[in-house]
């Protein structure tokens, strides 16, 4: 069971009485509401939340002979302080009631939230974010020993360009609705730093190609960058060259619905020194 965040709304037990949700409302007033907590009876954005499970789900773990049922008026009122209330909403969201029946125990009363596929998929992407790791990237020739007109390859650890991927799932009467959310990687952006004296941002697809002396200077990378003036020119002498990768966002459920989120781009600053490249000299042959 995980903390996450973005707003989530799961199966809530009746046992918490309205007058505990007002007195929790209130007090709820100024906290933060994109944070969910994972405790019974917390407050999120003036709803009261239970648990939220990651991970994957096999089974329910409801026995197979227990009931669901939406409650009736007549039944929300036994040993309750609900009255005759079989539907609430909070905030933006619907509350139904339900009767869980199980044979030889006690019939239990529970509040359901209509929750989405898709408000389920950004819970799971809330814990993939943190899974993804930052772009660490290496440089030819290395970021402090630029060399104008020398084209820069730049690329990342392929360990670190592999999909990430959570699954989210809430218990429901009719069996556990999951939603696996994956961070892919796309694409590898070079941000030379180097403003108007270059020649903008420089992108490729894939990791980019690790560089060996075998290969030389002048060979091409799809993942290159040629600095045309010295890091000189800034007081600091250096320029504030930016790596990051851009991640695609998916998802799909177990009741067939699937779709995307907003891409993620995560960065990692990478100073650059820049010089011009040596002279070549000769030696005068000797009589």
């Amino acid at each position: 069971m995980r903390f996450i965040k973005f707003n989530f709304l799961a199966t809530i037990a009746l046992v918490f009485f309205v007058s505990a949700i007002n007195a929790k409302i209130a007090s709820a007033d100024s906290e933060d509401s994109n944070l969910v907590r994972d405790i019974f009876g917390d407050v999120v954005d003036k709803t009261i939340v239970a648990g939220i499970l990651i991970g994957e789900n096999d089974s329910t773990g409801e026995p197979s002979e227990c009931d669901w049922s939406q409650s009736l008026p007549r039944d929300s009122g036994r040993d309750q302080t609900f009255g005759d209330e079989v539907e609430k909403s909070v905030g933006s969201i619907l509350f139904r009631l339900y009767d869980r029946n199980c044979p030889n125990q006690n019939t239990t009363y529970h509040w359901i939230a209509d929750v989405s596929s898709e408000t389920i998929a950004r819970n799971a992407a809330s814990i993939a974010y943190d899974l993804i790791p930052a772009p660490f990237g290496e440089f030819a020739p290395p970021a402090r020993q630029g060399l104008i007109n020398i084209g820069t390859w730049f690329w990342v650890s392929p360990t670190i360009w592999q999909p990430k991927s959570v699954t989210a799932w809430v218990p429901t009467p009719a069996g556990p609705v999951t939603a696996t959310t994956t961070a892919t990687p796309y694409k590898l952006i070079f941000d030379p730093g180097d403003g108007a004296f270059g020649s903008g941002s420089a992108s490729c697809f894939g990791p980019g190609l690790q560089w060996h002396a075998i290969i030389g200077d002048s060979a091409p990378s799809p993942c290159m960058y040629r600095y045309r003036h010295s890091s000189a020119i800034n007081r600091s002498g250096l320029f504030a060259a930016n790596l990051s990768i851009v991640w695609k966002i998916t998802w799909r459920s177990n009741t067939g619905a699937f779709g995307t989120l907003p891409d993620v781009t995560t960065s990692c600053l990478n100073s650059a020194k820049v010089a011009r490249a040596p002279k070549p000299t000769t030696s005068a042959l000797s009589e």
